[in-house]
């Protein structure tokens, strides 16, 4: 049995649980040391941290799915698997402005994520996709966080020359 960090399982109001096998063999998710040396750790918010473990995770107990269109996260699987708020949820938009992941394009969907047309959508009946993710694999942590960073803070929120050209 794996103990908790404070070795008294009464020290957390959540139980501890031992990480499951999935698919017949246990995923490990890994991260290359240039992940702490370069400053990542510290770059990163928690949120941004988890959310991007979370993803590394399921594309590596989906290889083939995360290869051909992405791994995408319900909000079934968001609560009970992973245990996050849609806030912590939220941070793949700054992990895909840092070029950790790629979001996929998804033509019912507004680039902010928001659906087309929402109202009419859900009149028809229709069901909302759920977002899809690339991870970006372990080149981004080669190169310190600082420049990444700053042009995406920078140039956010976009101005409405580069809205202009994003249209044509």
């Amino acid at each position: 049995m794996l103990l908790h960090e404070s070795g008294s399982a009464e020290s957390e109001k959540r139980g501890y649980l031992i990480p499951e096998y999935y698919e017949g063999a246990r995923t490990v998710v890994t991260l290359p040391v240039q992940f702490f040396t370069n400053g990542w750790v510290y770059a990163l918010t928690d949120s941004e941290i988890r959310m991007y473990m979370i993803l590394k995770h399921l594309a590596a107990r989906f290889p083939d799915s995360h290869a051909l269109r992405g791994v995408y996260l319900s909000e079934r699987d968001r609560e009970w698997l992973y245990g996050i708020s849609r806030d912590v949820y939220e941070a793949h938009l700054m992990l895909a402005k840092f070029g950790l992941i790629q979001l996929v394009p998804n033509p019912l969907r507004h680039r902010d994520g928001k659906v087309v047309e929402f109202d009419n959508f859900l009149k028809k009946g229709g069901v909302i996709p759920p977002h899809r993710f690339f991870v970006m694999g372990d080149s981004p942590f080669f190169e310190s966080p600082l420049g990444k960073m700053r042009r995406a803070l920078l140039n956010y929120p976009p101005s409405r020359d580069q809205m202009m050209r994003q249209k044509s």
